[in-house]
């Protein structure tokens, strides 16, 4: 579920390429014959309001269509608004240009990335650094992962994620970059005792 929230939290924040991801990884887990019809709608429609946005109109027809089929089973996330609004892409491709989908929600609440924790904000950082093409964020997303893991819940770098995650703030990204830099001068002095 943590997959599920973390994609949801990105498409509701704008980030469309980025919601993708997660919930692709998520709907790859199961086995091909066993993997969920929502899922495998909420992955197409990101990436059809996804092309929208980036004017391939074909594209972004053809997947909305695709996944109104898909999304009819969605149990605890709530897809009514989107399937319609899908709809009505199909029909006017450019929809999107001028028109912002529909926030999604789970059990009746919208989840924003505000809302999430690691390890779904991990998660959703990371997908959002790799469509920046942001490595020192991949990095520092790593080194977060590794303080919560050794029961470090006050690191700056996860503190620093949770910022960067919820905000495009470039003192954040330095802060982050700095951070990177101090803990891998840090691994490669250790690195150097051996």
């Amino acid at each position: 579920m943590e997959r599920i929230r973390a994609g949801i939290a990105l498409y509701n924040a704008g980030h469309y390429l980025a919601a993708h991801e997660p919930l692709e990884e998520r709907w790859l887990e199961d086995p091909a014959g066993e993997r969920e019809d929502c899922l495998q709608g909420l992955i197409q429609a990101t990436a059809a309001v996804y092309k929208s946005k980036a004017g391939n109109r074909s594209g972004a027809a053809g997947l909305a269509e695709s996944a109104v089929g898909y999304l009819n089973s969605c149990g605890e996330v709530d897809t009514g608004a989107l399937s319609a609004w899908l709809d009505r892409l199909a029909a006017d491709p450019d929809l999107g240009t001028h028109e912002e989908p529909p926030e999604l929600r789970i059990d009746g609440e919208v989840v924003t990335v505000g809302d999430l924790r690691f390890p779904a904000a991990g998660t959703a950082a990371r997908a959002l650094a790799e469509t920046r093409d942001d490595e020192t964020v991949l990095a520092a997303v790593e080194y977060a992962n590794a303080d919560l893991e050794a029961d470090n819940g006050t690191s700056p770098l996860v503190t620093l994620t949770l910022d960067y995650l919820r905000r495009d703030d470039p003192i954040v990204r330095q802060r982050l970059n700095e951070h990177v830099e101090r803990r891998r001068m840090r691994d490669a002095d250790v690195e150097g005792l051996f």
